[in-house]
């Protein structure tokens, strides 16, 4: 969306406010472009956010499919990429029809999003978080140290594993989890 002059000026005097820095005219007008398209964007998913929950209401339904029109959506849990209509939708996230069948069936809790790491983990994370070899894992699920639940698609196959925190106490005791790296970044127009 093409921002009018006096947007562009009142863009440059609040960067110059909070930033000490002068932007051109170009650059203020890129720059606020780029901010308007953000805020659209999030106003998007904001309106379809509150349809989805007045449906809930309306319907009084826990949750729902989306339409195969929308998409393609990853599923929370598995991280797989599915359309619309293979993505179960309610306000605790979105999941995949295969995850959303083993919520069903009670292989695994009701699984959020942002409670990965301190509720569950998965098993690519053993490894980039713990250094734990993919053997070493099937190794220590053998040993009973640690405990998968393993998700499983209609036809039986297993396509995810999930690794509940409170079930694993004893692994996380005995493998803590590696430090996170502190990525620190640099402004190189800001001057010293």
């Amino acid at each position: 969306m093409p921002l009018s002059d006096k947007a562009v000026q009142e863009f440059k005097d609040i960067f110059k406010k909070e930033y000490g820095q002068d932007l051109t005219d170009a650059e203020a007008r890129e720059q606020g472009e780029r901010l308007v398209g953000l805020f659209e964007i999030l106003y998007k998913q904001a309106q379809i956010e509150y349809q989805r929950k007045l449906r809930l209401k309306k319907e009084k339904i826990k949750g729902f499919y989306l339409d195969p029109t929308e998409g393609p959506y990853t599923c929370a849990i598995c991280r797989e990429n599915y359309p619309g209509n293979d993505i179960w939708w309610n306000p605790k996230g979105l999941r995949c029809r295969d995850c959303w069948r083993n919520i069903q069936k009670r292989i695994i809790p009701s699984l959020t999003y942002r409670s990965e790491d301190k509720t569950w983990i998965q098993e690519w994370q053993l490894q980039s978080y713990f250094s734990i070899h993919p053997s070493t894992r099937r190794k220590l699920r053998r040993e009973g140290l640690l405990k998968g639940r393993d998700l499983k698609r209609e036809d039986g196959s297993i396509y995810c594993t999930v690794y509940l925190v409170k079930e694993n106490e004893e692994f996380f005791k005995k493998y803590p989890r590696m430090p996170e790296i502190k990525v620190e970044f640099v402004n190189p127009k800001k001057e010293k």
